[in-house]
């Protein structure tokens, strides 16, 4: 009964909301870089570490933690978008950057994180408004960073991680300045991704139902995935997933690989879901995603020169 009234809730909150396309809106959310605050960079396990927010003149805020080698020549830039909980603090997840800027973005959303019962309705406009404003967000944080001298705009790696993936995909499809596109534990469908997860706080005979509410709130039918994938072609998309993942379906992740074109891969490891309660998962994506961005060694001659 509880359940099925958050739902009758939720679509009460339903109408109370804009379900336009979102898409249009983008550029003038994202709007032009008008105030950057810097903290002072630490030195830290071998790197410069640096909190830096970016404020659009729209109003966007985009909170993000640079991590970056000591030298000050140009280096490769990897921007990582992963779940709400993690944020920026992703960057120190990573040991090891390998040469290249690392910049982890936390999502453009000041409300709370934890919430109980009924209390996600009250804060749900504000949900959904930052998960609008992540893409232009996004490619706020890449006007500001590419600007930068130790950044080599040459090579900028889109890296969604979990959560991150719908909102990397569409800012990639919408950005050619993001040149390899990564989806790590992610997937298409939001809609069955959104039931699925359903099932652990409400039966689940009503968590298709939550899942299609849910889906419609956050615009779901315009921000899934696979409705973007297809655009990031020529540039390479690569998704990274687990073989034992509890939170994404298969279906959904064949879904996502599916609609993207070449060039593209899906890869399968062992495990669970990414999140940094499993240090070990972590650990073993950022080595292989941070070893496949490493070119390929050129091949010998016939004189083995």
């Amino acid at each position: 009964m509880v359940a099925l009234g958050a739902l009758l809730l939720g679509g009460t909150t339903l109408g109370a909301l804009r379900l336009d396309d979102p898409v249009p809106g983008f550029a003038d959310r994202r709007g032009e870089v008008a105030s950057v605050t810097r903290d002072e960079a630490t030195v830290e396990e071998g790197h410069y570490i640096e909190a830096v927010t970016v404020r659009s003149t729209s109003g966007v805020t985009v909170p993000m933690l640079v991590k970056r080698p000591l030298a000050d020549s140009a280096a490769p830039l990897v921007v990582v978008l992963g779940g709400h909980a993690t944020g920026r603090d992703a960057a120190r997840l990573i040991p090891d950057t390998r040469g290249r800027v690392v910049v982890a973005l936390s999502y453009p959303y000041t409300g709370p994180h934890r919430m109980k019962g009924l209390e996600i309705f009250k804060w749900a406009p504000d949900i959904r408004q930052a998960l609008h404003d992540t893409p232009p967000a996004i490619q706020l944080a890449l006007d500001w960073l590419l600007q930068q001298p130790w950044v080599d705009a040459r090579e900028v790696h889109g890296v969604g991680a979990s959560l991150g993936t719908p909102f990397m995909t569409v800012a990639a499809a919408l950005d050619p300045r993001i040149t390899h596109v990564w989806s790590v534990h992610g997937a298409g469908q939001s809609r069955a991704l959104l039931a699925h997860n359903a099932r652990e706080s409400m039966p689940h005979l009503l968590a298709p139902l939550a899942g299609a509410l849910a889906d419609v709130i956050i615009s779901g039918p315009y921000l899934t995935p696979e409705r973007w994938a297809a655009r990031i072609a020529p540039r390479p998309f690569t998704m990274i997933n687990a073989t034992n993942d509890e939170r994404l379906p298969r279906a959904a992740v064949e879904a996502l690989y599916d609609a993207a074109q070449q060039p593209k891969t899906l890869l399968w490891m062992p495990g669970q879901h990414v999140q940094p309660n499993r240090p070990e998962v972590v650990r073993a994506l950022v080595t292989t995603v941070l070893q496949r961005m490493e070119p390929a060694p050129a091949e010998s001659n016939a004189a083995g020169e």
